[in-house]
């Protein structure tokens, strides 16, 4: 049993490796591209945001607008790479058996070594702009698990789903796009009125994205009113959230996987 598992895992690690491999296999920069494209987009909004309409708001703009925006750069890409995880691999589904959670988490290990390099990137302008290590940054490895687990929970779920109704991409594209505008990236979460922050809330990225830049920019848990219950509120949420997703994405690929050659 032990070396069963054993070789689905090699075998993860080698459909993860191969697609990270072919994904820029064909461009001239190659791998350099998984951090251009997302450091391009950065300076835009930041010359736009951080330049004009947010001019001296806040001086860690810039750091707080990089590791949200790459963070929610993986969480877009992996996911939307993770609803068609089946589909990419039709050629090998329909000729060798494998358990089919393997392709959704060779997917997955794919993007999430993109989003390592870009942690590296992230690490440089920290650097750069005399961010430091403080006590509570080792909660974002907490955070990179939990959005790990989001982004397999709605890759499991929704990869399944796909192989019956194709559109599911492209709207699942839209609600990407409208997440973006609705995540405080590209402005603060304290820009939004209190009564509509709680909305913004029940996206489980904002808790994240928002928590992220706390412990990793601003090195405090506490929030505008120098209480720590509503952090740890929050991180209890995002917990049950990220592990409910997860495991209902989980069962309902279980239960609908097995017929997955149907529709390939």
């Amino acid at each position: 049993m032990l070396r069963g598992r054993a070789r689905y895992f090699e075998l993860v690690k080698v459909l993860g490796l191969t697609d990270f491999k072919l994904r820029f296999s064909t461009s001239v920069l190659g791998y350099v591209w998984s951090v251009l494209k997302p450091l391009g987009i950065f300076l835009v909004l930041y010359i736009i945001f951080g330049n004009f309409l947010l001019r001296g708001s806040d001086p860690r703009y810039r750091d707080k607008l990089l590791l949200g925006l790459f963070i929610w750069s993986y969480f877009a890409e992996a996911s939307t790479g993770g609803i068609q995880s089946l589909l990419g691999k039709s050629h090998i589904i329909g000729k060798i058996y494998f358990p089919r959670s393997i392709a959704v988490l060779g997917t997955s290990l794919n993007y999430f070594l993109t989003f390592m390099i870009n942690m590296c990137i992230v690490a440089v302008f920290f650097i750069i702009d005399g961010v430091g290590f403080n006590r509570y940054a080792p909660l974002f490895v907490l955070y990179i698990v939990e959005l790990y687990m989001i982004v397999l929970g709605i890759s499991f779920l929704l990869s399944v789903v796909y192989l019956k109704f194709r559109d599911l991409v492209e709207i699942w594209a839209i609600l990407i796009t409208a997440g973006f505008y609705a995540t405080p990236i590209i402005y603060p979460i304290e820009m939004v009125p209190q009564k509509f922050q709680k909305i913004l809330f029940i996206n489980p990225m904002t808790f994240i994205i928002e928590y992220s830049k706390r412990v990793m920019v601003e090195g405090r848990i506490v929030d505008a009113t120098g209480s720590a219950k509503t952090f740890i509120v929050g991180n209890c949420i995002i917990l049950a959230e990220s592990l409910v997703l997860f495991i209902v994405g989980f069962l309902v690929f279980r239960r609908m996987a097995p017929r997955a050659a149907e529709y390939l």
